[in-house]
């Protein structure tokens, strides 16, 4: 009996372990968006809240504080998503393994997709 209450529990901690403690951690970091000439600095405030900022491209300037939604979709990806002050809806996957941002914007009923490139600001 005992030891199949310590396999019980060696199992637990395997398991426990190998959910979030090899995932990325991002809350209090800061992300490079790069969609061509436009550049978005994003920073995780915390795990609910974060910060972004265009320091390049046509909206340079544009900022706004958002509050968003995350779930990891495996260690390297993460599914995260928020509606911006204006209306616009975002639902990105951040691929930190290959440095790639998959993002689809909601505009009213019209989605527009596309892919761009993540980096850490250090």
């Amino acid at each position: 009996m005992k030891y199949f209450a310590s396999l019980f529990i060696l199992a637990a901690i395997i398991i426990t372990g190998c959910s979030n403690s090899e995932s990325v951690t991002y809350v209090g970091k800061t992300l490079e968006y790069q969609y061509g000439e436009s550049i978005y600095h994003v920073t995780f405030d915390s795990d609910s809240e974060m910060h972004w900022e265009a320091v390049a491209g046509d909206e340079t300037g544009a900022k706004e504080n958002e509050n968003y939604k995350a779930e990891w979709v495996d260690s390297q990806k993460l599914f995260i998503t928020w509606v911006e002050a204006n209306g616009i809806g975002v639902s990105q996957i951040l691929d930190f393994e290959n440095g790639i941002v998959y993002n689809h914007l909601l505009r009213g009923r019209e989605v527009n997709v596309g892919t761009g490139k993540i980096s850490w600001i250090e």
